[in-house]
């Protein structure tokens, strides 16, 4: 059985795609931009979204197939004329306010997916990883509301059941407990990914590399991240660091004399006054020896993670992780003999073939232990887990995750003093639930709530590490990432650091206000011929988000309206030259940058008084939305952003890449096609797929910079 939603407003897309899924797991569920993918499946029932501008009113209704008729839905218009009005419910909304927006359509699609199904999600309609910052935020205002007011605001807002609203109250206060003594604003930690492990587990999407296949090249990634520390403490020493955290990967993959070279490097470069935590996750206890636990204690690690996941040998077989549990014992006793008093565990619940008879097994072992923290996660199977990829070979597998066995767990951690500390969340999560960690008083650890609620910037160093820059507002984050790929980073090493440093010099003087001169000159040259240019650039991605919107399969009216899209997507840049031209260089300074960032809404104003099509003006507006959310204005994610939008990125910056700028020339398109692979996150991979398809077959110079502004082609 397959669900289809009928949903005009594609910026709430995703978000209501998720929550209908979260209440029928397993059960397909598509959209309109998804609607072709079901002409196989059998539609059972269609969900309605409509938000009417006129009246403010959002209404939502479940249409179903008449009683006996097994027949199926190959298209919107085929699903409505056979279905017939189940549950309907409507509500007001302020169209003007786009979060209040969201949140009230969300509210009646659960109202509506509750009484279809009969079930209540412990979360409410909270679909995002990070609950915790709700209670937090209201709890931390300047008048913090009362325990009553977080509640009913929280089961109003969202419909949170009353035991994870307390779970998540409970949790907030604790973090502020915990946070008191950091300093959010010149503070910062420090995250250094070591991406290999003795093999890869079963539902694991980490990029990791298998230690023996690259034991000759990490000695040369250690080189690598060496450099990007000598560079990072330099530009970090006037701030003062609060946590290090070595994490993977499993770091304990390197030799004891590899992580004694890494670690005194760490401990040279950087000032440790202000350190309160320094983690390192042991991790795998096949990667566990006394020399490595003798090394980490040696060089003042105050914290490691050993992590068994489970206490089920024929688990630990199933999922891959050749160890043993008599390892996991031998290794958390050679910790402790070590005198490591600061040792969590990782568990995961909702493993293959697991219940809550196995469960509460792997908990009266790890009580025999007895860590100082603890952290259950709830299984979520991503895209790049082989338990996702090669669905076939492990369909006889069963996934029971359920609100008792959390129970249990905590029940647990309570027998072993501890209290929860921090909670995430995360997509296709096992059972709706969530991630806890608990510990006991001052085990807590200190870089995971960090991290989780974003409160301070955390350099990242190591391939595939993303680095994260908090405004001192703590409303503003802004990212940057290195390749994933081990091999391009140790090849590339310079262009990481030259990459962390540009983006440095971008977010430090955004956030203390002073002139990028650089950004300044780079932005003005561009502007003095802006007119030509914008016009050339959008004939270019106009005439190459055609032939994509063609190998999609698109309708001619859309890729039409998708050209149009392309030409005009950079008109808002005009009104921007307006705005910049006639200013003295030297004023030129960061804060009248930030109007760069507002050119594709200022676009989709233009168009909206020229009465251009939704699709038109969507596709315009949000075409600096990237797939993982980093991109703007409203950082969406996924299939939440319009599918316009999404095919206006790639030939975005595809044509800027193969262009000429002010500040470089032109890349041929192989390496601007090398440049986009390694940042691949930013795109729908079935938009990229196509585009790599498009690419490899035309003459680029003769099918699509066929115009020149200004010359007789």
């Amino acid at each position: 059985m397959a669900i289809l939603i009928d949903l005009k407003r594609t910026d709430f897309e995703y978000d209501i795609w998720t929550l209908v899924r979260e209440f029928c797991p397993g059960t397909e569920v598509y959209t309109n931009s998804t609607e072709k993918l079901a002409e196989n499946d059998s539609i059972k029932n269609m969900l309605s979204v409509v938000f009417d501008e006129v009246s403010s009113k959002i209404c939502v209704d479940l249409y179903g197939l008449l009683a006996g008729d097994d027949s199926k839905c190959v298209d919107m218009e085929d699903c409505q004329a056979k279905m017939k009005k189940l549950v309907s419910h409507h509500g007001e909304a302020d169209f003007l306010d786009r979060k209040s927006t969201k949140n009230a359509a969300k509210r009646l699609v659960y109202k509506v997916m509750k009484e279809m199904t009969g079930r209540e999600l412990p979360w409410g309609t909270l679909t995002g990883i990070r609950p915790t910052k709700i209670p937090m935020a209201l709890l931390e205002k300047k008048k913090p509301l009362s325990d009553d007011a977080v509640h009913k605001y929280m089961r109003d807002t969202y419909y949170v059941s009353d035991e994870k609203i307390s779970l998540s109250t409970d949790i907030a206060k604790r973090e502020i407990k915990i946070l008191k003594d950091i300093d959010y604003k010149d503070g910062y930690s420090l995250y250094i990914g070591i991406p290999f492990c003795p093999s890869t587990c079963l539902y694991c999407s980490f990029t990791s590399y298998n230690i023996d296949a690259y034991k000759n090249k990490v000695d040369m990634y250690i080189d690598s991240v060496i450099k990007e520390i000598e560079y990072v403490s330099k530009r970090f020493e006037d701030k003062k660091l609060n946590t290090v955290y070595f994490g993977g990967g499993t770091p304990t993959t390197l030799s004891a004399e590899q992580l004694d070279r890494l670690i005194t490097k760490v401990k040279a470069s950087f000032d440790f006054t202000y350190v309160q935590e320094f983690t390192v996750e042991a991790g795998r206890p096949d990667s566990i020896t006394r020399d490595k636990l003798k090394t980490l204690k040696k060089n003042g690690v105050t914290r490691i993670s050993i992590n068994p996941q489970t206490m089920k040998q024929e688990t630990l077989d199933i999922i891959g992780r050749k160890h043993s549990v008599e390892q996991i014992k031998e290794a958390f006793a050679m910790a402790r003999e070590e005198g490591f008093d600061n040792i969590n565990m990782d568990f995961i619940v909702g493993l293959p073939n697991e219940g809550i008879d196995d469960v509460r097994y792997t908990m009266e072992e790890t009580l025999k232990l007895n860590p100082d923290s603890i952290t259950v996660h709830s299984l979520a199977i991503k895209r790049a887990a082989r338990l996702n990829m090669f669905k076939d070979e492990y369909k006889e597998l069963s996934i029971e995750n359920n609100q008792e066995i959390m129970k249990l767990t905590a029940e647990y951690a309570a027998k072993m003093g501890m209290t929860p500390y921090y909670l995430y969340r995360q997509k296709n999560i096992a059972g709706n639930m969530e991630n806890v960690g608990y510990a006991r008083d001052g085990k807590a650890g200190i870089y995971n709530i960090l991290i989780m609620e974003e409160k301070q910037t955390i350099v990242a160093l190591g391939a595939g590490s993303v680095t994260k820059f908090v405004y001192p507002d703590g409303e503003q984050i802004e990212r940057v990432d290195s390749v994933k790929n081990v091999d391009q980073y140790i090849e590339r090493i310079d262009e990481m650091i030259e990459r962390k440093a540009d983006f440095f010099d971008k977010v430090f003087s955004k956030a203390q206000g002073k002139r990028l001169r650089s950004d300044s000159y780079i932005v003005r040259q561009a502007l003095k011929k802006d007119v030509p240019d914008a016009i050339e650039h959008g004939i270019y991605v106009s005439n190459l988000a055609g032939l994509i919107g063609r190998e999609l399969g698109l309708p001619e009216k859309m890729i039409y309206e998708l050209s149009v899209a392309g030409v005009l997507h950079d008109i808002g840049k005009l009104r921007l030259s307006n705005y910049m031209y006639g200013r003295d260089e030297e004023s030129f300074v960061v804060e009248q940058l930030r109007y760069v960032r507002m050119h594709s809404k200022l676009s989709a104003d233009i168009l909206k008084k020229k009465d251009y099509s939704d699709f038109v003006i969507e596709s315009i507006l949000y075409h600096h939305e990237n797939y993982d959310g980093s991109g703007y204005p409203d950082n969406l994610a996924g299939e939440s952003i319009p599918l316009g939008a999404r095919i206006l990125r790639v030939c975005d910056v595809f044509i800027a890449l193969t262009s000429d700028r002010p500040y470089r020339k032109a890349f041929d398109k192989d390496s601007a096609v090398t440049l986009m692979i390694d940042e691949v996150k930013n795109f729908d991979m079935k938009v990229f797929l196509a585009f790599l398809k498009v690419v490899h077959e035309i003459d680029l110079d003769k099918d699509i910079k066929k115009v020149s502004v200004g010359s007789d082609k």
